[in-house]
């Protein structure tokens, strides 16, 4: 681009001055554009490299443009004092250097801006300070016309001083405007097949950021939030580009609360837990379910004999596989009490059954049996297990509360864990829950009467069973 325009250039200059002034002139153009590729090549990398990504473009730019303008102050001084040429083909000449310098430093900058978006994909850059995209189209425009306009400016006033200054016949007036047409055509064709250039490098630029734009936003409507989106430039496109990664950001975040919501409660309680506010969730909804207390005997003396660190470790441990037993049995830990849990079986859709919270109850027992203190005694574990309506809801404050089951179902469930030590069985059910197991699964039972249980008037009909009886069957 740069070598074409010099040629254009400098067969202008040979219109006016056909003689060695000429011929030095030509040899100055090309001998400054030489000199400008070296400087470029030497100290581009201190200059522009070194620069953040994001301020490259712009420093690619100025860096070039002022090479050139330099470069057109040097052959404008060398026009006068060297070649003792006139004012106006010296201005020419130098008006030619700065359209070329600033059509090859946009050219510079937008190529170098391309190549930050490679490099930028892999990086997530913020930006403080944007500069809107009406703005750069706008002042683009604006400087081309301005280009325009000079160029035939110049052009123009040198025609006519050249006619006002004819002392021969050599050149006719008709001839003069025929020249001057021709120029003037010819420096529109140049100027707007250089814009045409850079209108394709923007737009090719333009299409990559709204091709990242849009694989984000699909990527997020697929719930793929792995990758953050590259903030390529310092404009809208940037902003948006930020503006999409706080989103990610917070749907990360909400996908980390639906994921520990997941392991806490039901997905329909998730979702009413995700959507619903603070006073609907207080209101409490009775829900149908099958409650699961367990905890684990011996604890306290196993919690005397070792370090804090090490009971955590072994709680942490323990409770990450009780977790997983009741999950994959179709129940929810709601809670966590010390060394007890508290699961609940949620009956109303039939998700799970209270067959369910019995094969629960046998995998814990035989999970704890296989624990080996380091006395080489084993743990033992007391589970109560009761079904009927519980009302679920949050209890708390507006600032901090937790959802959970609370009723009579759920006290009775306690209470029924509490028997099980008593009685010296691992399991204790009551007879509503015994009368809806399956035939197979109420044989593992030993029918234990009525019992009295703590906070109730009536005694309570229960069934006891421990690992033998798991064993047996």
């Amino acid at each position: 681009m740069t070598i074409m325009v010099v040629g254009v250039m400098a067969a202008q200059t040979n219109i006016f001055y056909a003689d060695n002034a000429a011929f030095t002139t030509i040899l100055s153009l090309f001998a400054l554009f030489f000199i400008i590729s070296l400087l470029r090549t030497q100290t581009e990398h201190h200059f522009v490299e070194q620069q953040p990504l994001l301020n490259q473009p712009k420093r690619q730019f100025s860096f070039e443009l002022i090479i050139y303008v330099v470069a057109g102050i040097i052959l404008f001084l060398i026009e006068i004092w060297v070649n003792e040429h006139s004012y106006i083909l010296a201005s020419k000449l130098f008006s030619g250097i700065l359209i070329i310098g600033y059509f090859a430093s946009m050219d510079s900058a937008l190529k170098r801006e391309h190549e930050c978006f490679l490099i930028l994909n892999k990086t997530r850059a913020t930006i403080k300070n944007t500069s809107p995209v009406s703005r750069r189209f706008t002042l683009f425009l604006t400087i081309t016309l301005l280009v325009v306009v000079l160029a035939n400016s110049l052009s123009a006033y040198s025609y006519m001083s050249y006619s006002l200054s004819l002392t021969d016949q050599s050149w006719t007036i008709e001839e003069l405007k025929n020249a001057y047409l021709m120029e003037t055509l010819f420096t529109l064709a140049i100027i707007m097949s250089l814009t045409m250039r850079l209108i394709h490098s923007y737009s090719l630029n333009l299409q990559h950021l709204f091709d990242v734009q849009v694989n984000a936003l699909q990527n997020i409507q697929d719930g793929k939030l792995d990758n953050y989106v590259p903030v390529l430039s310092s404009d809208e496109f940037g902003l948006i580009a930020q503006k999409t990664n706080n989103v990610i950001d917070d749907l990360r975040e909400k996908e980390k609360i639906r994921h520990i919501l997941e392991s806490i409660v039901s997905p329909d309680i998730m979702q009413k837990l995700l959507h619903a506010d603070s006073s609907s969730l207080q209101q409490g909804e009775k829900k149908h379910v099958a409650v699961f207390f367990c905890d684990l005997r011996k604890f306290t003396n196993y919690a005397e004999k070792n370090t804090p660190e090490d009971v955590i470790f072994f709680l942490n441990s323990y409770f990450a596989k009780i977790v997983d037993i009741v999950t994959e049995h179709k129940g929810i830990v709601n809670k966590f009490m010390g060394d007890a849990i508290l699961a609940i079986f949620p009956l109303d859709d039939e998700t799970a059954t209270i067959d369910d919270a019995l094969e629960t109850a046998w995998d814990i027992v035989m999970h704890s049996q296989a624990i080996r203190l380091p006395d080489g005694d084993r743990f033992n574990v007391g589970i109560g297990i009761h079904m009927g309506y519980a009302t679920a809801g949050t209890i708390g404050s507006h600032n901090r509360f937790e959802y959970t089951f609370i009723g009579d179902t759920v006290n009775t469930a306690s209470r029924l864990d509490g028997l099980s030590k008593r009685l010296g069985y691992s399991i204790i059910i009551s007879e509503e829950t015994y009368n809806h197991l399956q035939s197979k699964t109420k044989e593992r039972f030993v029918d234990l009467g009525e019992q009295k249980i703590r906070g109730k008037t009536a005694p309570l009909h229960v069934y006891g069973a421990s690992a033998v009886h798991y064993i047996q069957h």
